[in-house]
Formats: structure tokens, C-alpha cells, sequence
């Protein structure tokens, strides 16, 4: 069975090649998305051994996951991996979300151990969980983790539009619509980066909605 891993990149030259080695243990090819890095991201990456797809600017996270779906998908595999390239999702995981899309899921998500993040943060990912849920019921535990594994058939009945963050909102809203089988794999962090505000939470769900009444 053909894996692919897709991850976007953006200024990641301290982690890159650790997530880009690990992740090669469990897929066939890593596809990594420089999304305008400023630093040597891309050079590491390909060094590293993935396949990068680099342009100069800076277009967002929901951007680069896009490009690198649609290449992944060029690939006809038969499950598209995605991963952040920060080291927050430890690549150990792919396994089970193989093993997941194998027993029938179409769409496969991590739940985070927030155990490491501060209060403040543990208390907007739940706000936002329940708020997504009532627009978009689909289950999804954790709404702001782009740890995920799809099958090919998942991949291109998808309608990704969001270009920066609203991008775990995209999924959540193509999940619900297409009424996707779902499996939630349970996960530790590594790490914390902090990179997420309860201000960005609250435009991610304004974009849910925007896309629920088809404003968009």
C-alpha cells in the first residue's frame, strides 16, 4: 500500500530534517510544501531525502496543504499522510493511522494530550471543539490538530479553499459534508510551540460558519 506524507513548512531549518527523516521510517515518499521560507528549510528538506515544492512567498498553511495534496495525489497513492513540520506530531503515529484507513476510515485525526499546555489554551481548543460540533456535528475531539491520514478516495472529494489557518475548519466542513467515516487516534505532544490565540480561534470558526451558510 502506497503512503505519501505531506508536510508544509514555513521557516522550520532547526526541525525540518528530524520530522523529514522520521516520517520517511513509515511512507514511501514525504512531500514537503516550502511555503516562502526565509531560511534554509527547503535545502535541509531535500537533503533529508523529501520531495519540496518551494515558491517565495509566504502564502499560509491552508495554501501549502492544498499544493501538497494535489501533488500527493498526482502520486496515486492509496493514503495521504499530514503532518506540521514544527515536531508536534511525532511521526511514531503514522502506523496507527495506517492501520486505521486500512479497517475502512475515510478520514483519520489525532487527538492531542494537552496536559502540557497552559489553561488559557486547553479552554479555547475546548470552546472551539463544542462550537464546531454544533455548526458541523462530525465527532472531531480535537479541531485545531493537523495530524491526519486519508484515503485516496477521501483526497479528491475534497474542497480545501481556506489559504492560513482556517485550514482544520476545511477539513471539519468536508468531513460533515461528505459525511466522511472518522477514527481518532489519541497522541502525545512532544512539544509546545505557541502559535495559535483565542483570536485566530475565533476567525476559524467565523470561517466554519461563513462556509456552513455558504458564504464562501
Amino acid at each position: 500500500m502506497k503512503v505519501i506524507g505531506v508536510i508544509p513548512a514555513f521557516n522550520e531549518e532547526g526541525r525540518i530534517r528530524n520530522t523529514v527523516v522520521k516520517t520517511r521510517k513509515y511512507v514511501d515518499k514525504v512531500i514537503v510544501v516550502d511555503d516562502g521560507s526565509e531560511d534554509k528549510t527547503a535545502n535541509i528538506a531535500k537533503e533529508a531525502g523529501a520531495y519540496v515544492i518551494s515558491y517565495r512567498e509566504n502564502r499560509g498553511i491552508g495554501f501549502a496543504t492544498k499544493t501538497g495534496l494535489k501533488k500527493a495525489i498526482s502520486l496515486k497513492p492509496e493514503i495521504i499522510v499530514f503532518l506540521d513540520a514544527d515536531g508536534q506530531h511525532d511521526p511514531k503515529y503514522i502506523p496507527y493511522f495506517i492501520k486505521a484507513v486500512e479497517n475502512g476510515a475515510d478520514y483519520v485525526s489525532a487527538v492531542r494530550d494537552l496536559s502540557k499546555y497552559p489553561l488559557n489554551r486547553k479552554i479555547g481548543n475546548w470552546g472551539l471543539k463544542v462550537l464546531t460540533n454544533l455548526v458541523c456535528p462530525t465527532g472531531i475531539m480535537d479541531t485545531e490538530n493537523g495530524f491526519r491520514a486519508i484515503n485516496i478516495e477521501t483526497a479528491k472529494k475534497l474542497d480545501l479553499r481556506a489559504d492560513r489557518y482556517s485550514r482544520e475548519m476545511d477539513f471539519a466542513y468536508n468531513v460533515w459534508k461528505n459525511k466522511f467515516k472518522i477514527r481518532q487516534i489519541r497522541i502525545e505532544v512532544p512539544v509546545y510551540h505557541p502559535k495559535a490565540a483565542i483570536e485566530r480561534g475565533i476567525l476559524n470558526f467565523l470561517y466554519l460558519l461563513k462556509r456552513r451558510l455558504n458564504l464562501i
